[in-house]
């Protein structure tokens, strides 16, 4: 199984290489849907490395609105970003745009919350229940994956995804992946330009929250 560091000397060698074999490439090492691997492009390597926040969106069949996706190199070990992310319980402290958050039960590897989201005004804000398999590889993966239960949303699904990054334990790669359809009136347009402004905050906010070194 490749590492990033084996991918980048791969691209090195070979700098024809297609985007889908970096896919293929990218796929197989993050054990993740192919949603959040196929956008994987060459030269997003260095982009990642330098602390760029990269975010792309892509069609979901029957949905007006995209799946949005963001990668972002995190400079922390993983252990202490898993510790945010596995609490939904601190949501409301530890993630942007969070009004409450409520851990309802947590059953082996399956956790459910409830969680309210801030919106701007003049809309309501919007509370969804999910149920979410956390899924752990000591040192090598973490990933949390929901499903929505019920609330105010057609669709409410996604995940985070952690890995060492180029095998440095004080650097994580980290991979969110979120499709969220409201059970409300909100204009397309305004929910997706939402989505680009507030996405690139979450991962800010969880490098300030997580301890990260600060960038130079």
């Amino acid at each position: 199984m490749p590492s990033p560091a084996s991918l980048s000397d791969l691209r090195a060698r070979s700098p024809r290489l297609s985007a889908s074999a970096i896919a293929c490439a990218m796929a197989t090492l993050l054990a993740t849907p192919l949603a959040a691997a196929e956008d994987f492009r060459a030269g997003d390597t260095a982009r990642l490395d330098g602390g760029e926040i990269i975010l792309r969106t892509s069609d979901v069949a029957g949905s007006e609105l995209p799946r949005a996706t963001v990668w972002a190199v995190i400079d922390a070990p993983l252990a202490p970003i898993w510790a945010i992310i596995d609490r939904c319980s601190d949501y409301k402290r530890t993630m942007v745009r969070v009004l409450a958050s409520e851990e309802l039960s947590r059953k082996g590897d399956v956790v459910t919350c409830r969680i309210t989201v801030d919106m701007p005004w003049p809309f309501d804000d919007l509370t969804a229940t999910t149920r979410a398999t956390h899924t752990i590889d000591p040192g090598k993966r973490h990933r949390r994956a929901w499903t929505l239960v019920q609330g105010d949303y057609k669709r409410n699904e996604g995940s985070w995804t952690f890995v060492p990054w180029q095998g440095a334990p004080d650097r994580t790669l980290a991979i969110y992946t979120v499709h969220a359809e409201p059970n409300v009136s909100i204009p397309v347009a305004i929910q997706k330009r939402a989505s680009r402004s507030t996405l690139p905050d979450l991962i800010t906010q969880l490098r300030k929250v997580s301890g990260a070194k600060p960038r130079p």
